[in-house]
């Protein structure tokens, strides 16, 4: 990427699932940051090309204040499969936003639909257990900080790029561009 370039989502969305596909360091690094940091865990599977699927969500209708089921298309960006010495096969599901994106209606809440819809299916991983993780700059995070609730965790761009130099890159193109 030339000084006038910037990474897209989906660039970054690569460079994160090439990371826990070949440096066992960035995957520890980053499985410290979620509930599993006491585990023994080793990278397994990935695939960061967006799986979509239908996932039902129970949501108040503003109209008549009643709950009803709906149902949205919708992807995870990064789905990441881990397997403990203990025999643990757990999921990231990750959510990549850059710091001008936004959030589609639900997507958080579809965040964690989804991963309980997936569990225990071979297409995408057979895992037991699962956390959703927001991966964005600070400055998203802080603009949506409400919105972001659902996710189980947040991990910074900030932090990623002591990693991987590619997100420092895009933060500071990010920057050069306000």
């Amino acid at each position: 990427m030339d000084g006038n370039s910037s990474y897209t989502e989906k660039d970054l969305d690569q460079i994160l699932d090439n990371a826990f596909r070949n440096s066992n360091a960035f995957t520890q690094w980053f499985l410290s940051k979620t509930r599993f940091s006491k585990l023994t865990a080793r990278y397994k599977w990935s695939r960061s090309d967006h799986p979509w699927g239908q996932v039902p969500l129970k949501v108040v209708n503003p109209e008549t204040g009643k709950e009803e089921i709906i149902v949205r298309e919708c992807e995870t960006d990064i789905l990441v499969i881990f397997e403990s010495d203990e025999g643990l096969t757990f999921a990231l599901h990750i959510e990549n936003k850059l710091a001008n994106g936004k959030y589609t209606q639900y997507q958080p809440d579809l965040y964690s639909e989804r991963a309980k819809l997936w569990m225990n299916d071979e297409k995408y991983g057979n895992y037991s257990d699962f956390e959703t993780v927001l991966v964005a700059p600070i400055e998203f995070y802080t603009r949506t900080f409400e919105a972001s609730q659902p996710f189980d965790k947040f991990v910074s761009y900030e932090e990623v790029a002591l990693l991987l130099p590619e997100f420092s890159t895009y933060l500071e193109g990010a920057a050069n561009n306000k």
